[in-house]
This record gives structure tokens, sequence and C-alpha cells, in this order.
């Protein structure tokens, strides 16, 4: 027996004894942990998941009277549903009276009218093919109506709003694409949102994917599966630049239809990766004097309060008009250890577009500089900070809306701007606030003549000791909008405006990809794209505990690259790769004691036999380890799989440093 296989021998018999004992849903994913169900035993986890074994539910009360005034379409719906179902015919008139019989009470219990294009059959139709009894039927559609499909899922519903801010926020030049055709969210995601891809999806991947879903426990997990849908599919989407409007909602609706049962783990696991990729203030509703509430309650959730309450709630959500991704100021301040006060001088770019360009260059060459060599701090992700009030603040969005234009990723405004998180900071303000001068600043000193409304003084906003009006001075100012804590960055910003042919901005880093060696020569290119069918990662029995900060400084590392490992039943944990001479170390971070780390692999680079990728996929990289016999034949004996971001870049250091190695054993 295979390690893979034993450990599926292990998982299921806990999982039996586990049901066999009636532990709670906490207990059961802790088993399950986000794997495809057994067949057997899917109708009673679902069950358990969906909460079925602590509600009481009023189906028991039915009176079957079927008096509704759409009672035919709703017999008819049933009908359709059953025939899809294939049951023998003396069983289909029980079927279709138990489905009748649970929409009819549900519309008159929730006062509904009774509508088919809201796909019930189509999110029903999984429940009976698990085969559950007619009232766990009832319970789990109940319960998968209220806690995961969207309340307004009709056009314009708030959920749509949201899924085009997190597109434009992963893929501006596909966002932008899609809003100068026309098409929102509304016109081809419907059915993915009212039927959780039931609709689209065939029976067996709808199930494996539901699997996943309900160990999730997570509403908003529907819109990062149609995010990596539609990101995974851009190049096809991107190429229908001349077709028409109507052909590109029908082809978008319909992508989710190729998604087949062997694709589904991965499908999860790259959702997973673009919620960690995601700030979580999307999932908050955030107002002015009344601070933020769970969005999921205004998005999803019984329909019991009535349609005018839902309208109301919904109608006040910002959404539709945001400019790009909110971040409130409790999240910037629970990411940042330095937080600086951002003024947005925008006379740089209204009066002297060619400097703002120069300074926009400056600001991405100095962020990529700082990513390639993991300075402290500095990432993808750039949070624009505004000054809270409303005159300057339209200035701001005029640069957010050039970057945006310029397709830059990770875009984001930060909600109330600096007067926001100066009010979080109010108690330990001087502390808190690098610079914070009391007299100057706009919250303290409102009527200070320093803040003029006019945008050639906005550098006055400032937290600086000594205002300039020089140009460096404004690239500074302009510099703080990256959301960063680290002052060796802002010089080397400065740096790029005192010479920006960039000679003298050196950073410390690694190998890049630029750095090139030799290539394979009269070699079979082991780093194809491919489809593979599994994963049979393992980890090391015992795990050597380090400081990452000294192994990455290590000076036999020839490079390292920060991902996420993926296991095979879709969890991903953080870690590190770091290539040496001769080796490749897999470091897992710790999630007890930040800086430590966990040694979980240690591979030989001439164990690599192959590195494949998914087309679909490109960043889920798959290493494969083993031997080859003389006669070229290769036997795999070991898997890993990572999430890479810039995968390509990764495996070609890897690639070359294999190279090298080769050459070196050959002389």
């Amino acid at each position: 027996m295979s390690l893979e296989e034993e450990e599926d021998s292990t998982w299921l018999l806990a999982l039996e004894s586990a049901l066999h004992e009636g532990v709670d849903d906490h207990e059961l994913i802790g088993i399950t942990r986000g794997r495809i169900l057994p067949d057997e035993h899917r109708a009673q986890i679902w069950y358990t998941c969906l909460g079925g074994g602590n509600k009481l539910s009023d189906f028991t009360q039915f009176d079957e009277i079927f008096d509704l005034q759409e009672q035919s379409v709703v017999r008819a719906d049933c009908k359709a549903l059953v025939d899809k179902l294939g049951n023998e015919e003396e069983d289909k008139v029980s079927v279709v009276c138990d489905v009748e019989s649970i929409f009819t009470h549900y519309c008159k219990t929730r006062h509904l009218k009774y509508d088919s294009s809201l796909l019930w059959a189509d999110l029903v139709l999984p429940l009976l093919a698990g085969k559950m009894p007619r009232d766990h039927i009832y319970i789990c559609f109940e319960e998968t109506l209220e806690k995961y499909v969207p309340r307004e899922s009709g056009v314009g519903g708030p959920v749509y709003h949201l899924l085009r801010l997190l597109l434009l926020y992963h893929d501006p030049e596909l966002s932008t694409f899609l809003d100068s055709r026309k098409i929102t969210p509304d016109l081809y995601a419907t059915s993915w949102m009212r039927s959780l891809f039931a609709s689209v999806c065939s029976l067996d991947a709808t199930m494996a994917l539901w699997d996943i879903y309900f160990q999730e426990r997570d509403p908003f997990f529907i819109l990062f599966l149609s995010l990596v849908i539609l990101v995974n599919a851009r190049e096809q989407i991107l190429e229908m630049s001349s077709e028409g409007r109507e052909h590109i909602i029908t082809t978008l609706s319909g992508i989710p239809s190729g998604l087949s049962i062997d694709d589904i783990s991965d499908f999860c696991s790259l959702a997973r990766y673009y919620i960690i990729k995601t700030p979580g203030t999307f999932r908050k509703v955030c107002k002015e004097n009344v601070g933020c509430r769970d969005f999921a309650t205004v998005i999803f959730g019984s329909v019991y309060m009535g349609h005018g309450e839902v309208c109301n709630r919904v109608g006040d959500l910002p959404l539709s008009q945001a400019l790009c991704l909110p971040v409130s100021a409790e999240e910037i301040i629970d990411t940042c250890d330095l937080l600086q006060a951002s003024p947005e001088d925008i006379e740089q770019m209204l009066q002297h577009p060619a400097s703002f360009q120069t300074a926009v260059q400056g600001l991405f060459m100095a962020q990529r500089q700082a990513v390639a060599s993991e300075t402290p701090g500095c990432g993808q992700h750039l949070c624009f900070i505004g000054s809270g009030r409303e005159q300057e603040d339209q200035y701001v969005h005029m640069v957010v809306a050039s970057f945006l234009q310029r397709n830059t990723q990770y875009v984001s405004l930060a909600k109330g701007g600096y007067h926001a998180i100066h009010d979080l900071l109010v108690h330990n303000i001087n502390e808190s606030l690098a610079d914070h001068d009391s007299k100057r600043c706009l919250v303290c000193a409102p009527d200070s003549q320093s803040h003029s409304s006019e945008p050639a003084d906005h550098e006055d906003f400032i937290a600086s000791p000594k205002p300039q009006q020089s140009f460096m001075n404004k690239f500074s100012s302009l510099s703080s909008v990256f959301k960063m804590r680290s002052v060796e960055m802002k010089e080397k910003l400065v740096e790029y405006i005192t010479n920006p042919n960039g000679e003298s901005l050196t950073i410390d880093r690694h190998v890049s990809p630029q750095d090139r060696g030799k290539l394979y020569r009269n070699q079979g290119d082991v780093f194809s794209i491919e489809d593979e069918d599994g994963d049979s990662s393992r980890e090391n029995d015992r795990f050597e505990v380090v400081r990452l900060s000294q192994w990455l400084k290590k000076p036999d590392v020839v490079s390292s690259f920060s991902c996420h490992q993926v296991k095979e039943n879709g969890y991903m944990y953080k870690c590190h790769l770091l290539l040496m001479d001769t080796l490749l170390f897999v470091i897992r971070e710790s999630e007890i004691k930040e800086g430590e780390g966990h040694v979980t692999a240690r591979r030989t680079l001439a164990s690599i036999v192959k590195i494949t990728s998914k087309k679909r996929h490109p960043d889920l990289i798959t290493f494969k380890y083993g031997t080859t016999s003389p006669d070229g034949e290769v036997t795999i004996t070991d898997m890993d799989r990572f999430l890479i971001p810039k995968a390509s870049e990764a495996t070609k250091v890897i690639k070359e440093q294999i190279m090298k190695q080769m050459e070196a054993a050959k002389s």
C-alpha cells in the first residue's frame, strides 16, 4: 500500500468512527479537511455541516395544501427536475410530490411568490441525488438558500458590485475590458450565484464542489470561485474583443460547464489563494457614524425581513459607486507596524504630468525591487490614503483612477483616509503616528491655515518636521501613498528621482530570473505544461525549527520564493522555497511563533525529474521527484505542489541551477 493509499484509509476510518459517534460539524471538518467526500457519507456530512442536527424544522407542519397562485409552474418545474434524475416510473410521482411540498411550504412560510428563474430546482437537485430523507432535504435546501445564495441575486444586486470590485483589484485589465463592453457580472454570473454553479456544472462536479463548499462555511466563497473562473479564462475573454456583446455574455455564462470532478480541488485551492491575497474589509459594510458591520448579513440571510427592508438596506451601500476596493482604517493599522500619514499632492499630476509619470515609474521600480529583495513591510498591494475631507479627496480619486487606467493590480483606497486613521489612534497618537504635529494636523487643528483646500498646499498635510516646496518633497508625498512601513523604501524612491536612470538605486537581492545562466542543451525539456491527475505530497516526520530571517540570508542561498504549499486536501500553508547549489528546501512559516519556520522538506536538485503546471492554473506548480534509468525511463517517487506568484520566473531560476549542477557533475 502506497503512502497516499494509507493516508486515505486512515482518514476514512476516522470519518466512519466520527459519524458513528455523532460528532459535531467542527470535529467532522477537522477530519475531512476540505476533501471531496465519499458518496456513501456525503448526505450525512452535508446535513451536519449545514447545521441540520441543531435545527428544528417546521416542515413537519406542512398542511399538504397545494394552492399557490403559481402552483402549476411549481409542479411543471418539479416534473422536469425529476426527469433529470432518471428514477424508475413508480418512484417519480413520490419524488415530484416531495419536491413540490418543499417548494410550496417554503413559499408559504416566507410569503414568497414562486419564480422559476430563481433556479430552486437546480439547487435542490444535488440534495435529491444525495438520497436524503425528505425532511433533511428541506432543511438543507433552506440552509443552503439562506446561508450561501445571495438574497438579492437579481439585476443590480450588491453581490455583483462586489464581484466587479474584486475582479478590478486582481485583474484590472480584464475588468476594464468587460466594463468597456458594458458587461456587468449580473449579466453572466446570475445562474452561478443562484444555484451555486449547479445549473451550469455537471452533477458530479457540483456535488464535489459542494463537498468543499459546505466545509468552508464561508458565504463569500462563491465570489472567489467566480473570480477564479474569470481570471483563468482571461485570455479567452480578451480574445473576444471583436465579438458582439451578447456572444461574450453567453460565453462567460457557460465557462463553468467545462469543470470536471478532477478540477474541483485545484479550483477551490485557487479560490482560497485569492482570499488570502485580498484585504478582509470587503466582508464589512463601513459607513460614517455607523461603523463596520458584517456584510454577510446584508448580502446573505433569511428573507423573513421582507423585500422592502432588504431594498432599503442594500440601496444604502456604496458598492455601485466605489472607484476601487475599499480598505478600512482598522485593517490598515492591523497590518502596519508604522503608519505614515499620507497627503495626495495632485498638483504634480495636474500641472506637471511628465514629473508625475516619472514619480509613478519610480514608485513601480522601487516596489518591484523591494518585493524581489523581500524588504520587510513592502509588497505588491497599493493602498491610497487621502485626507478624509471630501473636497481634497476628489483629487485622490484622480490619482487612483490613473493607476487603474494603467491596469495596476492590487489598488485599494483607505476608507475615511487620514481622518479615520487618526480617530483610531487618537489615544496614543504621538507614539503611533510618525512625526505627528498637532499644530499642523488637519484633525487636531482643522482651522489652521497650513491646510488650505487648494491643491498646492496639500504637502502641508505630511507629518514631517520640515515641510519643503521642492519636487523631491512632493514626490515623497506621492510615495507615501504606497502602503508601507519601511523608511528605507521611501529613501530609495526619492533617490530614483535624483537619478531616474536608476544607476545609483541599489537594493541587495537574490538572483533574479533576469540573471540568466546556461540553458539546457541536448536535453529533453523537463519543464512541460501538462495536466496531472493527482498529488501525493508528503511531509517529513520530524520538522526542524529554524529562524526564517537567518535561513533567508544564508550565503549559500541562490534564490528564494515566497509561496503557498498546497496539500492533497486543498489546504494551503505559507512557506518559502530556498534554492541552494544542490538542494531545494521547503520551509513552512510557523502558525504559532512569528519569525520561525519548519523545514518540511529537503530535496536534492538531482531528484527533480519534472516540473509541471496546469494550463488553466499556471501559478500552480508541481515538482515531481524520482529517478531516471539508463534507458531514459522516469520513475516518480514523490511530489510537492505550490502556488507561486510569477511561477514561470521561479521555475526558470530553478531550471538554470539544475543545469549548472548537471554541467558541474559532467566536469
